[in-house]
């Protein structure tokens, strides 16, 4: 099973983006890794958090993880 991360960046004056983004975050089961890191096996999912968190004009990029070591 594949697994991706999610790595996001929003402006500190955009809280109900953020608030919105962790809430949609949650209810799909993401884990969560650091404050703007967040893991999950739903791509579809984080594609869409991804693209409301782009559109809300904040920073989002979607990584395969992949384990070399």
């Amino acid at each position: 099973m594949k697994e991706f991360v999610l790595l996001f960046d929003i402006p500190r004056e955009e809280h109900k983006v953020e608030v919105k983004a962790w809430r949609d975050l949650h209810r799909m089961g993401a884990r969560m890794i650091q404050h703007s890191v967040w893991k999950s096996d739903k791509l579809q999912n984080l594609i869409d958090v991804a693209i409301f968190i782009k559109k809300s004009g904040g920073m989002a990029r979607i990584l395969e993880e992949r384990f070399v070591f």
